[in-house]
């Protein structure tokens, strides 16, 4: 074992050790069990190791011998370690030997600035992790060596050298000792993790700010130099050391951004930017660099993305629905200008002498374009009640849904007569509930009329069944049906099943038919197949939300 450990007799003056060329180092601490465990974490290098149970007996050690680093526990009874640094400091002004802080108390910022205004070079919390120990004592058992090897050649020189290189080594020594407190309260406090790894992406450096980035530890990534890229898909590794390699080799930094799985199996963003540092021959060394958290942000950029797209659709809608609009609107008001125009000519040309019956016939379809005309007008601002939260329904008792579907289905003689789609009616005398009639005959002449546009040819089926507290209604086409994708959506503002170049329509009749029927208490359902029909099923409560119920009432 390299390791030589000396408990020195301070009646004899100075230390005597076994090889001279090995730096000693001092540990103080009043707990056996903890130089014990300082002494097997530097096992590994070569070192003597002097041991002290107390601040008082440090000071008696350190004016016998001259030591490398002292490494001294903060709370011992008796002196503590930050007076035994500042008697250090006081009697030996000259000997700046660095001095590291061991504590087991928390680590709080009040602490770390009372041991560095003691003297201390670092603060290290117990349990002291060996990898962290070992690194920090061989940083300084080198300047140790290097300040030898200095003081070797101040004895060649004459007394104006010595001085000027003893200036320089103090200004030295203060500046690196100044720099490694300055970086590493610096990376401490990092919203992120500094990094080194070798040409090959094996992490050899992460600071400690790696913890709360991944879950996992600098010396579990120190130990386990694969265990980044393990964290990372194999896409991304690849993706990024092709974009390093290209970057590195036109001199400018490289900015990567990619997922990572936590230790507790949580994806993350990390955003980080590298340098590849290179020999003076031009070959790559090592990769230091930077990387944080950004998932948060890039989280508020996906939904940003997703608010922007909805809002895309929605301008399209909107262009979609005025283009469908003005076509609909402007169909009845062509009709109902050259109707008003024929009646004109013909009351100038014969006046007084028209057929009642070619005047009637003229009114009569005037008031059907009027009609449609009344019915867009109506679908628009039902729809606008609907965004707005305004529609209201007016409930009345004993209302019969029957008798609502045999009076559309009147309505709609002529209309299935001029398509060749006759109506078949399958409903009892009395279906009573507790309903807004004239809704429940907007529903009804919706469906209907959806049946005869899309089942012209064939014949539609209205069907009415009272199911105990529950009312059906099927209205069926035999028709050109659809698909799974349309059904999805046909219940949408706007939304058709076909184009409506060949069918026309605003696309507003089966999402008011949804928001009707829902607004009752009820649902809508859809089955169909392409080429074989459609069935809408109504199914509505027969009783209100407050109990009252229209099966004993008289019919609407």
């Amino acid at each position: 074992m390299l390791l030589g450990t000396v408990t020195p007799s301070r009646t004899g003056g100075a230390l005597h050790v076994g090889q001279e060329s090995r730096a000693t180092i001092l540990v103080v601490d009043d707990q056996p069990f903890e130089l014990a465990a300082v002494e097997r974490s530097l096992n590994s290098l070569d070192l003597q190791i002097v041991k002290a149970h107390s601040g008082e007996e440090a000071l008696q050690y350190l004016d016998d011998q001259e030591f490398a680093l002292v490494l001294m526990d903060v709370r011992m009874p008796g002196m503590d370690g930050f007076e035994a640094a500042r008697l250090i400091r006081e009697h030996a002004p000259n000997r700046r030997v660095p001095l590291i802080f061991l504590s087991g108390a928390r680590r709080e910022e009040a602490v770390i600035v009372r041991g560095y205004a003691s003297g201390a070079v670092d603060y290290l919390s117990k349990p002291v992790k060996p990898d962290a120990l070992r690194a920090k004592v061989r940083v300084f058992v080198d300047l140790y060596h290097e300040r030898e090897a200095l003081r070797r050649q101040e004895k060649a020189l004459g007394l104006r050298e010595r001085q000027v290189l003893e200036s320089q080594r103090r200004q030295a020594e203060e500046a690196l000792l100044e720099s490694q407190r300055t970086l590493s309260m610096l990376m401490g406090n990092l919203p992120g993790m500094v990094f080194r790894c070798s040409p090959d992406w094996s992490l050899d450096f992460a600071s400690e700010g790696c913890q709360s980035l991944t879950g996992y530890s600098a010396a579990e990534f120190t130990a386990s130099p694969q265990l980044w890229k393990s964290l990372m898909s194999p896409e991304d590794v690849e993706r990024i050391v092709q974009e390093a390699k290209q970057a590195f080799a036109e001199g400018r930094l490289q900015t990567a951004v990619y997922r990572i799985l936590r230790r507790d199996a949580e994806p993350r963003w990390m955003w980080a930017r590298s340098a590849g540092v290179f020999s003076p021959e031009g070959e790559l060394r090592f990769i230091e660099g930077f990387m944080t958290d950004i998932t948060e942000a890039k989280t508020a950029e996906t939904e940003k993305e997703r608010l922007m797209a909805g809002l895309r659709e929605a301008v399209r809608q909107r262009d979609e629905f005025l283009s469908v609009a003005s076509h609909e609107l402007k169909t009845p008001l062509t009709s109902l200008s050259l109707r008003v125009q024929v009646m004109r000519k013909e009351v100038d040309a014969h006046a007084g002498l028209i057929p009642r019956e070619r005047l009637h016939k003229h009114l009569e379809s005037a008031g059907t374009q009027l009609g449609r005309l009344a019915s867009l007008v109506d679908s628009l601002l039902d729809t606008t009640r609907i965004i707005s939260g305004r529609l209201s329904l007016r409930r009345e008792r004993g209302v019969n849904l029957a008798a609502i579907v045999r009076a559309v289905a009147s309505g709609f003689e002529t209309q299935a007569m001029r398509v060749g789609s006759p109506l078949e009616i399958d409903a009892p005398v009395r279906v009573l509930g507790h309903w807004d009639a004239l809704r429940l005959e907007q529903v009804v002449t919706n469906l209907l009329s959806n049946a005869l546009k899309f089942g012209a040819g064939r014949a539609v089926q209205l069907r009415v069944e009272e199911m105990g507290e529950w009312a059906r209604l099927r209205v069926s086409d035999e028709g050109i049906g659809m698909d799974e994708g349309v059904q999805a959506r046909l219940f949408g503002r706007f939304e058709r099943g076909v184009s409506d170049r060949h069918y026309g329509g605003l696309g507003l009749g089966l999402f008011i038919t949804r928001q009707v029927v829902e607004a009752m208490g009820g649902q809508v359902l859809v089955r169909s197949e392409p080429g074989q029909g459609a069935t809408f099923t109504v199914e509505l409560p027969r009783r209100s939300p407050d109990g009252e119920g229209g099966g004993a009432q008289d019919e609407h």
